[in-house]
């Protein structure tokens, strides 16, 4: 009997050791599951969710005063938008204040990355000074320049006076406030451009360019037909990245000008918030934030094929 009392505990005790066996097995199967599963969670709680409510109040009408309880209207919103002027400039001067502002940022992140890219007697100051408006927060950045910008008191009417010429209402003018917009845009970001572009410089093999100096090659010629050829890698990915950013500069404009005057500064996302929490139309809103998050996958996708691909020189 006691031998059958304990034949009896020793069967009770397998079935859970090959329970946790199976358990075990199961996670050494699935490692790369069981290690991704908290961060697939988080990105859905924190991406995929609210990227699915804004859809989904994109096929409704909701104004938040006169028409709190939403109600289908399909894809009118899509069809709506683009008869509003309003959205169809700030399209317009989303991607012409981008286009201005990376160009501006590549020639002056070029010229200064070949600039850090000599050696000279104080570099490293001088480089991180260069490189302190890229670690600046934006609304601090653009207070400052709300200062400079100011009509009657600021720092570049002050010079503009003393070389006797009129002052300019650099802000409150259509003329001048989109200009003075991408001059912060190219202040700001062009020490993340030279930093991109300066470690490319510093990637380039030696050999062509000790080639082209022992056959009589100008400085011209050698950043011409060397340097700018083995840099095109580089120079893509740089004016991408930067362009996603500049699609989405939102803050500094917002500090600035608010959009004004007459809504010339006004970009996409700007009018999407204008729509949204000034105006309460959500649905529109919503409609008009899906299109906005096109244009940027758009140039997303545009990265991603371009660094996929092998460039020859």
């Amino acid at each position: 009997m006691p031998d059958d009392g304990l034949q009896t505990q020793t069967a009770g005790a397998v079935p859970d050791k090959k329970s946790g066996s199976n358990l075990t097995d199961w996670v050494d199967r699935n490692l790369t599951v069981v290690f991704n599963a908290p961060t697939v969670f988080f990105l859905l709680a924190l991406v995929a969710f609210p990227v699915g409510i804004v859809v989904y109040t994109s096929f409704g009408d909701w104004q938040l005063i006169t028409n709190q309880e939403a109600k289908s209207v399909g894809f009118d919103n899509y069809i709506k938008v683009w008869s509003d002027p309003r959205w169809n400039w700030s399209i317009f001067h989303t991607f012409y204040y981008a286009l201005a502002t990376v160009v501006g940022q590549l020639i002056l992140g070029m010229a200064t990355a070949l600039l850090f890219n000599r050696s000279f007697a104080g570099k490293s100051f001088y480089r991180s000074i260069w490189m302190m408006p890229m670690i600046a927060m934006s609304t601090a950045i653009s207070l400052v320049w709300i200062l400079f910008f100011d009509n009657a008191y600021g720092m570049l009417n002050f010079a503009l006076n003393a070389i006797n010429v009129a002052p300019v209402e650099w802000t409150t003018s259509p003329e001048f406030a989109m200009p003075s917009l991408i001059l912060v845009g190219i202040w700001h970001h062009t020490p993340f451009m030279t930093l991109i572009l300066l470690a490319g410089l510093q990637s380039l093999p030696n050999d062509p360019f000790e080639a082209a100096r022992i056959d009589g090659a100008s400085r011209w010629q050698i950043l011409w037909h060397i340097t700018l050829p083995l840099m095109q890698g580089h120079i893509i990915v740089a004016l991408i990245l930067r362009s996603i950013f500049a699609v989405k500069e939102f803050d500094t404009i917002l500090a600035i000008t608010e959009g004004g005057p007459n809504y010339v500064t006004e970009t996409m996302n700007m009018n999407i918030y204008f729509n949204a929490f000034e105006y309460g139309y959500m649905g529109e809103a919503a409609a008009k934030g899906v299109i906005f998050f096109g244009f940027i996958l758009l140039i997303q996708i545009i990265l991603v094929k371009l660094r996929k691909r092998e460039w020859s020189h």
